[in-house]
């Protein structure tokens, strides 16, 4: 395996099972997931600390273009390069575990990852703008109501 996320047409198969979970996001919107041993990331690091940290290698990012959800690999250099909407950190047992589930419920599994701590998630825009990208129907997917009922 050349990459910690394995072959990309899994991911792809995957996203594309999944297609009306992501269809009220606006084109451009990005996700990305990086393994914590590749992130720069250390725990307990204080928010201004995870903004600074840098990082080297691969990120998976998934882009919803006109035609869905795409997913891609790309070079990870730090949180202020990732160049998107929220960012999963997760820990190598994490990402072997969400490879696993590829062919079954892998969202499930990230929500259940995010649960135990086995994935972080680190949001890079403001309520509104997720809101306003369509990132609702996603975020509630995975457990993640922080959007709340308030609007």
């Amino acid at each position: 395996m050349a990459n910690a996320f394995g072959d990309l047409s899994a991911w792809q198969a995957m996203l594309d099972r999944h297609a009306e979970l992501f269809s009220e996001m606006s084109a451009g919107s990005r996700v990305g997931f990086v393994s914590r041993s590749e992130s720069g990331v250390t725990p307990g690091k204080h928010v201004a600390g995870l903004m600074a940290a840098k990082g080297a290698g691969d990120m998976m990012a998934w882009e919803r273009r006109e035609t869905g959800m795409q997913t891609s690999l790309e070079d990870y250099a730090g949180f202020q390069d990732a160049r998107v909407d929220l960012l999963f950190v997760a820990e190598d047992e994490a990402l072997a575990a969400m490879r696993e589930a590829l062919s079954g419920e892998a969202l499930g599994m990230i929500k259940r990852l995010i649960r135990k701590g086995g994935i972080m998630f680190y949001v890079m825009k403001n309520k509104y703008q997720l809101q306003d990208a369509g990132y609702e129907e996603f975020l509630e997917s995975l457990g993640l109501s922080f959007l709340g009922a308030c609007r």
